[in-house]
């Protein structure tokens, strides 16, 4: 997908979230940058949220990574609260110690009822050093319009 403007806003993307996903703010992860099939989220560092020896805990990855796709979605599409996640598989590479994470993901694919990505994850600062990596894919429901892209 090329990088055009996306169809929502980075700040309707935050205000929604604020609205209607109230778990992200108490797990300090938020939305950082959209453009048309591709956004990218980050999670707050907070200690809260790791394992003994400060390894940021996997699910919190693993909801960094979801949290990106569906805001890539989105983004594209329009809101469209009730598009699920179907499918996430995450592969952890590396350890994430100590700051903050940013989960990139982009659409490879959106059909009429489903939506594949990926999304790369990797400490701040540190693009090309990836912490996991994971696979997606969302349904959308049924009526939301929007022919294959």
């Amino acid at each position: 997908m090329s990088v055009e403007s996306p169809v929502v806003t980075l700040e309707e993307l935050r205000r929604f979230t604020a609205d209607q996903l109230p778990f992200c703010a108490e797990m300090n992860i938020g939305v950082e940058a959209v453009s048309l099939g591709e956004a990218t989220a980050r999670f707050g560092y907070d200690d809260r949220w790791t394992r003994p020896v400060d390894f940021i805990a996997g699910p919190v990855l693993m909801a960094l990574a979801d949290a990106a796709m569906y805001w890539a979605i989105l983004a594209t599409v329009g809101i469209v609260p009730l598009a699920v996640t179907n499918e996430l598989k995450m592969n952890f590479l590396r350890p994430a110690i100590g700051g903050d994470v940013l989960a990139t993901a982009r659409i490879l694919k959106l059909g009429r009822r489903i939506a594949y990505g990926t999304a790369d994850v990797y400490m701040g600062g540190a693009p090309d050093r990836l912490v996991a990596h994971a696979t997606t894919s969302y349904i959308m429901p049924e009526g939301w319009h929007i022919t294959d892209v």
